[in-house]
Parts: C-alpha cells; structure tokens; sequence
C-alpha cells in the first residue's frame, strides 16, 4: 500500500498568503499592535485639530469657521486660553510620541515571533516528512527559504503592519480635513485614490521581481552548498576558478535582481513626489478659489494634506515591498501544506518500539520513486531471520538502498507488505520500527562537536560505561588514547577523523540503540587494510546478538554472513540465475 504523498497542492493565492500570516501571528501582540495604531492615529489626528482652535484664537474669529469646526468651537468661546490649548496640543504630542514608541517595539517583537514561529513550523514540518518526498527536493532550496526568504516574509509582515499605520492614521488626517471642509477633504481623498491606482502595473511588477529574487536565492544558496560539499573534489579537478565564476553567477544574479526592486522603488518614490505636489497644489486652489476657506482652516488643512501626500507615498511602497516578499510568502506556505500532506502518520504516543523475535519478512514488496520510468524494486520476497546476518550484494542501482529503506522504514512499498514478526510495518508503525533499527551510512554523518556530543546525539542519557561500552563494541578504542578522550573534537562533518575512525564512531552511535535491526551500508568501501580490519572484528563480534543486515557492492564480507542475497534490476537473483 504506498503512503505517497497526495496530489499536487495547488497554487498561492493572495489572500490565503494574508490569512496564514496572520494566523501564524501571536494574536494578542498583534490585538496590541492594532490598538496601539488607532491610539496613535486618534492623537494624531486630535493634534492636528487643536491647531485650529489656536490659530482662531489668534486670529479671534473663531466662530466664523466654516462646517463642523465652527460648530464646536463656538461652543467652548471664551472658555478656553490659548495657553490651554498649547498645553492640550504638546500633551497630545507628548502622548502620540510615546505610544508611537511603544507601538514600534511591540510590532518588532510581533514580527520576530511571527519568523521564529514559521521557521519552527517548516523546519518541523520537513524532518517529519516522509522520506520519499524529502529525497525528492532539493535541500538547499529549503535551507534558502529557512534561511533568506523567511527573513523577506519578517519584512513583508513589517510593511503590512506599517501600510495598516498609515491608513489608521490617514484616516484620522481625512477625518480632520472633512470637519474643515468635507468639499476639498472629498476631491482630495479622490486625487489620492486615483495616484494609488495609476501605480497597479508598477505593483505588478514588484511581484515578478519578488519571484525573480527568490529564485536567485535559491541559486546562490545551492551554490554555497555545492561549492563547500565538494571542495575537495574541485581541488583535485583544478575547478576553483569555474567555482569562482558560477558563484560570481548567482551574485550577480542576485543583486540585478535587488537592484531591479530598487530602481523599481526609486521610479515610484519620484512619481509619488511629482503626483503628491500636484495634489497639494490643487487642494491650495481649491481652498482658496472655489471654497474660500478662512485662513485658520486653510493653514490646518494645508498640513494634513502635507503630512497625508508623504503618506501615500509610504503606503504605496509599503504595498510594493509586501508584494515584492509575497512570492517568498507564496512560497512557504505551499511548502507548509505540502509538508502538512507529506507528512508520516505519528505514532500513539507511549506506544513501545516494537520488537524482533522471529524474522523481518516482505513479500511482494515493489517500489517506484516519483518521476522514474522503472520501479525499483520489484515483487521482493525475503526472510530475515532474528539474530542472523544477511549480506545483500549487487551492483550499483540494483535497488539495495531502496531496499535497506524499506527494511528500516523509511520508505513503504507501493505494493506488498512488510511485517516484523506478526507486526505490519506501515503506517505510524513505521516509526516505531525505526526507533528498533539502526542504520550506518557508507559515508557517515558527524556532527561538528565532540565524539561524545556524537554519541550523546542516539542517546542523550548514555552513561560513561555505556559510551566506553559502545565503543568497544565497534572496535574504536582508539579513542581512549586520544589526548582529549571522549571530548575530542572531530572538526566539520567530522574532517578531523580518518574515514575508518568516522565509521566506527557512527558504529559505536548506532550500537548505543542496542538496536533490533542493524543496516551496514558499505562498510569497508574506500578503507585501508588497517581499518577494514577494525571493522570486520567488530560486525564479526555482533554475530548472533542483532539481526544484522551489510550492504555492499563486492563480497568481501561474504564470510561474516550468514547467508547472500544477490539484487540485479530490483529483484532478487537466485544463485542459478547468477550463474547464467
């Protein structure tokens, strides 16, 4: 039965993109945020007004105000001081700086979370995937979206949250201007919405810029990775410079590209200008020509609309620099649902590894990956009696590893069954048969700290006696001769070690599981006599105390087998038809 993923996820769209940032967003910091920005806005916008009764004061007429400010203030005449009215407006002031101040901090922390919290997601997510799906991407691309792209979505939430300070604030501005006088308020609230929209095509663009970027990202990130994994490859092919220059590529791929959304943003900043001072100019003359507005309303007005045309000018690139990071938003959240679809069914929790006592059985086990022509494997029977030691020989793409997948699970058989004992493993049992097995790869993987952060990593409660026994165990007791013992450094991916030490060192991790079934992968592949004698004492030394399974091109370990199973073509070959 195969436990692929589901059909492909369909596109992005816009609005879904909004919705899961903010239901990635901590709501009650993002609740604050938002009642913080109508604060500042109110004060901002209530600053603005006690201007007009200060300059009516001054100008001592201010009963002869047109529209609703002339209202009000006839009604507090003679009540108020013009002192009093500068003590309320720098109070105003005072308050607004200080929420403002707050606001700024609490969007900060709010953005943060937000990035924090969809890294853990997604990195979450793609270690719990199922690895026939992992094995199909590319893990620079992830590392990119995690790394770079993820940044772009911080900033991308940054500008949405300040395009939605701007319009609160806007708001409070055109509330103002409509109490002065709601005919100028109204033509220039509708000369501001048709600047915004003579920008739409300059919008659309920032989004096939944010897509272009995004792919150079990728690029420059498989480059890094490449270039580090195979130094020592391109040392001996005499590659540096043809290294150099595909980096030199992607950097200057990647900064066409910013410069691109930078010049793209410089063009709209001076359309805004051009278009903001036009606007400007025709709310003076609407003022004075055809409304004939007082001087203590036309000056208040006059400085909401300078403070307002600025503001179109950051909700305009505010909507642009979201749009440019929205392919990246686009982007991560496919690649959540993705994961969401891919990912194995978890286990009931406290329920126990399972156990080995008779045989790891497949029947009828066949496997294709995703986009091959072939599959392969192909109608797989085997017995794996418990204690025993297999050898599954046979050249290389003959479907082993596919093999040694299955048997671990890591990979379910599109067809056929697997069964340990009389446990099917499928399925959240899956999982728990892998907490029983144990597996060591031809080339192992180290950390970059110590051999005891190594083996700490299998077993992070393991006891000195229990890592000494280990080791022993995998006939690397040259580490206790090491100066530093146990706390040896190893160097990156374990540089420092020699490639026998590294492979006794994951031997000793895998054996700290006290495993149930045990996956040699190419055990003494590329090793000296000295090494490949360390090792082979030491498979031979578990003989009849793990159920263990070596992989291997050639036969060398022929002799610490209890028996060979020989794969050509993704079936098993019987030794008649070997010799044929």
């Amino acid at each position: 039965m195969s436990e692929a993923p589901g059909p492909d996820i369909a596109p992005v769209r816009p609005s879904a993109m909004l919705l899961a940032m903010l239901a990635m967003a901590d709501r009650r910091r993002l609740a604050a945020v938002f009642v913080l920005m109508v604060l500042a806005a109110l004060t901002e916008g209530i600053g603005i007004m006690m201007l007009v009764p200060m300059l009516a004061l001054i100008d001592g007429d201010g009963a002869a105000l047109p529209g609703r400010i002339g209202e009000l203030l006839s009604g507090v005449a003679g009540h108020v001081t013009l002192g009093q009215a500068m003590l309320v407006f720098i109070a105003l002031l005072l308050l607004r700086a200080a929420i403002k101040h707050v606001q700024t901090m609490k969007a900060l922390e709010l953005q943060h979370v937000l990035v924090d919290r969809l890294r853990a997601v997604l990195f979450a997510g793609l270690i719990s995937a199922e690895w026939r799906w992992l094995a199909a991407r590319r893990a620079s691309d992830h590392a990119s979206l995690l790394i770079t792209d993820i940044g772009r979505i911080g900033g991308a939430f940054q500008q949405l949250l300040l395009l939605a300070a701007m319009l609160a604030t806007m708001a409070a501005y055109l509330a103002a201007a409509f109490l002065l006088s709601w005919q100028v308020a109204l033509c220039a609230a509708l000369g501001g919405a048709l600047i915004l929209f003579g920008f739409a095509g300059h919008r659309r663009r920032a989004v096939a810029s944010g897509r272009a970027l995004t792919r150079a990202n990728k690029e420059l990130q498989a480059g890094i990775g490449e270039g580090f994994d195979g130094v020592r490859i391109t040392k001996m092919l005499g590659g540096e410079a043809r290294q150099r220059a595909r980096f030199g590529a992607a950097l200057d791929e990647l900064r066409g590209r910013q410069m691109d959304f930078a010049a793209s943003a410089s063009h709209g900043r001076t359309a805004m200008q051009v278009g903001g001072g036009l606007l400007l100019a025709g709310i003076v003359y609407a003022g004075l020509v055809l409304f004939e507005m007082p001087l203590a309303a036309l000056l208040p007005m006059l400085l909401v609309f300078a403070r307002l045309v600025p503001m179109l000018g950051v909700v305009q690139q505010s909507w642009h620099g979201w749009l440019h990071a929205a392919p990246a938003m686009a982007e991560a959240e496919a690649l959540r649902r993705e994961i969401e679809a891919a990912a194995e069914p978890p286990p009931v929790e406290g329920a126990l590894p399972i156990g080995l006592t008779r045989a790891v059985t497949l029947r009828g086990v066949s496997f294709t990956y995703a986009g091959r022509a072939g599959a392969a494997l192909h109608g797989i029977d085997l017995d794996l009696p418990a204690r025993t030691t297999t050898a599954i020989v046979g050249p290389s793409g003959a479907g082993k590893s596919s093999l040694a997948d299955i048997l671990m699970g890591l990979l379910s058989p599109d067809a056929g069954e697997m069964r340990v004992d009389d446990v099917v493993i499928s399925g959240a049992a899956r999982q728990l048969w892998r907490r029983s097995a144990a597996y060591v790869q031809q080339q192992p993987f180290l950390l970059g700290g110590s051999i005891r952060d190594n083996l700490l990593w299998a077993v992070p409660g393991a006891g000195e006696a229990d890592l000494r026994a280990a080791l022993e165990k995998a006939s690397a007791e040259f580490v206790f001769a090491l100066p530093q013992g146990l706390d040896t450094p190893v160097g990156d991916r374990g540089q420092q070690l020699s490639g026998g030490e590294r492979q006794r060192i994951a031997l000793a991790r895998a054996l700290l599981l006290s495993p149930e079934l045990l996956v040699l992968d190419e055990p003494t592949s590329a090793l000296d006599p000295a090494n490949e004698a360390a090792i082979r004492r030491a498979i031979a030394g578990l003989h009849g105390l793990v159920t263990l399974v070596i992989i291997g091109h050639r036969e060398a370990l022929l002799d610490l087998a209890d028996r060979t199973v020989r794969v050509e073509d993704g079936r098993i070959v019987h030794p008649a038809e070997a010799a044929e």
